[in-house]
């Protein structure tokens, strides 16, 4: 079993408090009944009042809380099979986790923004199956395949600059990774979008992109950085710049945008190249050029989920509720007070 939102677990703390004013109240009421007169012949005028009611209707009341609070707690357990189908096309978001993607000429930084199109794409191109491919100096598939999109997302944002311990920027590995993710689905209809800056490539590209052309594989190509470039930051425990990324005399090393190779990736496989923009028209084109693919009938993997059981703790909060609402404080019937 597990807890969908164990923060809800919190609001147990309410419970101390509302004993706390249960107390208080009572209390209240016997200096009150002092002030009044004598506190036995008070409670033998009150017959009317029932006290095993009377200390039962706070129980009732904060029993259902607790089981109110279990139902926002969402529990689940069992396990569902689930097979999700879907009419579209297979897309790999490639993304490049070398340290040069630190650079903030890209607010606010290059892996930010790579992560925060990626995040968009998913989100434009629901009906295709999504996977994703992280590299630096080598290159893994990070998600399959897969028509869960939250999961995916959930892949994505574990995405982080050295995540792949390589250094380097190997797009060649990076698409090999992304097209060896596609043949194990016996993909048909693909499609790789590679987000990276380009700098200091060190694979061929130029065989990688004439083999992806041979397979249908169509590659769109997003620039991350800017032509004139930025020097890449080291980043203290705190998450502060310290310094730079320097050569061998010591000055900052500028990581640049290499339009120029990704440009002619893209165009190689029949796709096209964009620098990635403030106002964000490459993730539409982008999601448009796909959306305009012809697709084919998808199956993702079957998924083991645990299944919703809230409704259990609901329906038993409800009926001590129901319980504390039907239960009067007061007798049926008047007693006679002997005097």
């Amino acid at each position: 079993m597990q807890f969908a939102t164990p923060e809800s677990f919190y609001l147990l703390l309410l419970l101390p408090g509302f004993y706390g004013l249960h107390l208080w109240s009572t209390m209240r009421k016997k200096r009150f009944a002092a002030k009044v007169g004598d506190v036995d012949l008070v409670a033998r005028l009150s017959l009317r009042t029932s006290l095993m009611r009377d200390r039962m209707k706070p129980l009732l009341l904060a029993t259902s809380i607790l089981f109110l609070v279990l139902a926002l707690a969402r529990p689940q357990w069992g396990q569902g099979d689930q097979e999700m189908y879907a009419f579209g096309v297979d897309v790999m978001l490639v993304l490049d986790t070398s340290f040069s993607m630190d650079a903030t000429d890209v607010a606010p930084s290059r892996i930010d923004r790579a992560r925060y199109v990626a995040s968009q794409l998913i989100d434009n191109l629901e009906g295709n199956r999504i996977g994703l491919v992280v590299f630096a100096g080598g290159a893994f598939v990070q998600c399959p395949l897969t028509l869960d999109y939250g999961a995916a997302k959930i892949f994505l944002d574990t995405v982080t600059t050295g995540i792949v311990p390589e250094p380097g920027t190997n797009i060649s590995e990076a698409v090999n990774s992304a097209v060896l993710g596609f043949q194990s689905r016996n993909s048909e209809h693909r499609v790789i979008v590679l987000l990276t800056d380009g700098d200091e490539e060190t694979g061929r590209l130029d065989s990688i992109g004439k083999k992806a052309r041979e397979d249908g594989i169509v590659i769109h190509a997003v620039g991350m950085g800017t032509p004139s470039g930025e020097p890449i930051p080291v980043r203290n425990e705190s998450g502060e710049v310290s310094d730079y990324v320097r050569d061998e005399s010591g000055q900052p090393v500028l990581s640049r945008l290499n339009e120029r190779t990704l440009s002619a990736l893209a165009i190689e496989t029949g796709g096209s190249y964009f620098r990635v923009s403030e106002r964000d028209e490459e993730i539409e084109v982008v999601s448009g050029l796909i959306g305009d693919m012809e697709g084919a009938e998808l199956r993702s993997q079957v998924f083991n989920m645990y299944e919703e059981r809230f409704y259990w703790p609901l329906g038993v909060a409800l009926i001590f509720l129901l319980v504390d609402t039907l239960v009067p404080r007061e007798r049926r019937s008047l007693i006679g007070v002997k005097t």
